[in-house]
């Protein structure tokens, strides 16, 4: 059965206020207004963005999508999770002063800013999916208490599965730090002893201390090693390497899978925002200034995950003759978690694209 994904083409340069008004019809024309119900509890998943990081999605778009959720008669809350790597996000006390730097506050928003799985990532609910992979997964309590959800997510390509949206910013940015843990457990990186330089930086930012620096090169433990990819972004010698032939592969799936425990656990209580804006190389994770590969198309909205991201791929290779992913990271194929997100039930990769008049 086909999902219908709606496109409100716009650029992020675009006049504010139009497009703030602009969002709040799309609200409408998705259908949100009908699955928020009156007094639900509502999440707003966002991404806070990385210090240093400026091409997340902007506390701008994010108050029309807060605005017509209180138009609903609900209580809306805007919501991340902490990460695994040393970083300002990986707590909640830091995760929520960086957030306000990067203007996320209840005043700007119009609702409460809340890390979703508690101030060191280990408020969890245990949530059964009885997948392939996986018979259950862990994901953050508060995202799981919500009555309902709008997830807002930003298009970009990603290390580690080729492409960054929508089923990412579900399956990894909804876990807790046990269930992070759990999809970064298949890759594992290795450093090159003719290109490592031995300057360290890589041990002073592995969160499970599980690089040792010796006199010329480093090495990694890989039974310490939990696979969050920090090395990688951290290295300025191009000295460490993932076995991506199969690592990404069971990383998408993973990430696919936990992706399906929220949607399921939300029972068509979930719609989606991706914004295909200030698309970048790598994700919003790294804490570097980054430069966009590609023009901006604008935000899509829907209920499947799997169509919008579906989306994505088709839109962005419309547009520039290769893909998002193809063109951030060509050696990486990321329609395994649009192939494998149809396969478990998550979303339907066939779909009807609406163009707005608006």
């Amino acid at each position: 059965m086909s999902s219908t994904v709606f496109l409100m083409r716009f650029q992020h340069k675009d006049p504010l206020d139009q497009t703030k008004n602009r969002l709040k019809k799309l609200f409408k024309t998705a259908g949100f207004d009908k699955l928020v119900e009156k007094q639900d509890i509502t999440a707003v998943k966002v991404h806070f963005g990385e210090q240093g990081n400026s091409t997340y999605v902007s506390h701008h778009y994010i108050e029309p999508v807060v605005r017509m959720i209180k138009s609903c008669g609900a209580k809306p809350f805007v919501t991340d999770t902490n990460v695994l790597y040393k970083s300002r996000r990986d707590n909640a006390i830091d995760h929520l002063a960086l957030a306000a730097e990067h203007g996320f506050t209840e005043k700007t928003v119009g609702a409460p800013i809340i890390i979703a799985d508690g101030i060191l990532g280990r408020n969890e609910t245990e949530i059964e999916i009885n997948a392939p992979l996986n018979q259950t997964i862990s994901l953050a309590t508060e995202l799981v208490s919500a009555h309902s959800a709008i997830v807002i997510s930003h298009a970009t390509g990603h290390l580690a599965t080729g492409l960054g949206a929508t089923i990412k910013n579900l399956g990894m940015g909804m876990s807790s730090r046990k269930g992070k843990l759990t999809q970064h457990s298949v890759s594992k990186p290795i450093i090159s002893e003719t290109k490592c330089t031995a300057c360290g930086v890589c041990a002073a930012w592995c969160p499970a201390d599980a690089i040792t620096v010796g006199d010329d090169f480093a090495v990694i433990d890989d039974n310490i090693c939990i696979g969050c990819g920090e090395c990688l972004a951290v290295c300025r010698f191009n000295a460490v390497k993932f076995k991506w032939d199969s690592s990404s592969e069971l990383l998408q799936k993973q990430i696919a899978e936990h992706a399906l425990g929220i949607v399921k656990q939300k029972k068509g209580k979930m719609g989606y925002f991706t914004f295909l804006i200030n698309m970048t190389r790598d994700c919003d994770c790294l804490a570097q200034e980054p430069i966009s590969i590609m023009d901006d198309i604008g935000v899509m909205a829907g209920t499947d995950p799997v169509a919008i991201d579906q989306a994505v791929y088709d839109l962005t290779s419309q547009a520039s003759g290769k893909s998002l992913s193809q063109i951030a990271f060509p050696a990486l194929d990321a329609t395994i978690q649009l192939k494998y997100g149809e396969e478990i039930g998550l979303g339907n990769r066939d779909y009807t694209l609406v163009e707005t008049d608006f």
